[in-house]
């Protein structure tokens, strides 16, 4: 009886302790992983940094197109009321070299002589001689009007056109041409403007008695072909007749009473009793 407990309980044990051994070893692993990953120390996860991206643009600060897509910018110039637009020839000057300082005389049709002027301009012509957008702000649309035209060299030519609410084209937008030789500003050609190229003959831009206006067709020298030209215009007179300066009162003394622009003529006006060409200008 005893002997067989005895075997009995020693049976158990052997099978307890065969049971334990997984059981424990097991236990002891998974003690073990959880000791060694507690000691392993966390590294950090590095990554590239990515470049910082511009914040969105708010719609109020966004640059509005000026136009549709599609549709084709246009300039416009800034004129005040009706505007005339013409172009001009200078006789003697070569094409795209028509630049000049331009007289511009706006008067009524029915006036040919002693003209009144209600609008007068003095404009920079660029070389390809065409000139738009100036302002006729203050005339009557439908009424008929002339622009008497002036050069520093040339004598007045006059265009007649009605004034039309918008854009006015002086001789139908074809140029108009100004004969040259006129030196004196008297708006006639005669011995008195060929006098003052003879005393420039054979000058240049670097020459003590340059006088660019004598130079008709800018080739840098003043010639004979710029002679020639007041040769074959002599005694011609510009459209409004004779211009003659007025005295200026306290300023000048009248010297000669010869009339201006005739074939002897010497300049009429002497300011301060001082001999020289006069520059005529219209009167007003």
């Amino acid at each position: 009886m005893f002997s067989s407990l005895k075997l009995k309980i020693v049976l158990g044990i052997y099978i307890f302790l065969i049971l334990s051994i997984p059981v424990g070893a097991y236990l002891a692993s998974q003690q073990q992983s959880a000791t060694t990953s507690a000691k392993q120390e966390k590294k950090p996860v590095t990554k590239p940094i990515e470049e910082a991206k511009p914040l969105p643009t708010p719609v109020s600060q966004k640059t509005i197109p000026d136009e549709l897509p599609g549709e084709k910018a246009t300039t416009q110039a800034t004129t005040f009321g009706p505007t005339l637009n013409l172009k001009l020839t200078l006789e003697g000057r070569p094409a795209a070299k028509m630049a000049s300082k331009i007289f511009i005389g706006i008067a009524e049709a029915a006036a040919q002589t002693n003209l009144k002027y209600l609008l007068s301009f003095n404009i920079d012509l660029p070389d390809s001689g065409e000139f738009n957008g100036l302002s006729l702000a203050g005339l009557t649309t439908g009424s008929n009007y002339q622009a008497v035209i002036k050069g520093p060299a040339q004598i007045a030519t006059s265009s007649a056109f009605i004034m039309s609410p918008t854009q006015s084209n002086l001789n139908s937008n074809q140029p108009i041409f100004l004969l040259t030789g006129d030196l004196n500003e008297d708006n006639v050609i005669n011995s008195a403007d060929y006098s003052i190229a003879k005393t420039a003959f054979g000058a240049k831009p670097n020459s003590a008695n340059w006088n660019e206006n004598i130079d008709f067709n800018v080739d840098g020298i003043i010639n004979s072909a710029d002679i020639a030209i007041i040769i074959k215009n002599m005694a011609k007179t510009g459209d409004s007749g004779l211009w003659i300066s007025q005295v200026a009162s306290g300023s000048a003394s009248l010297l000669d009473q010869t009339p201006a622009g005739s074939v002897s003529a010497e300049p009429v006006y002497h300011p301060s009793g001082s001999s020289g060409y006069w520059l005529w200008v219209p009167g007003f």
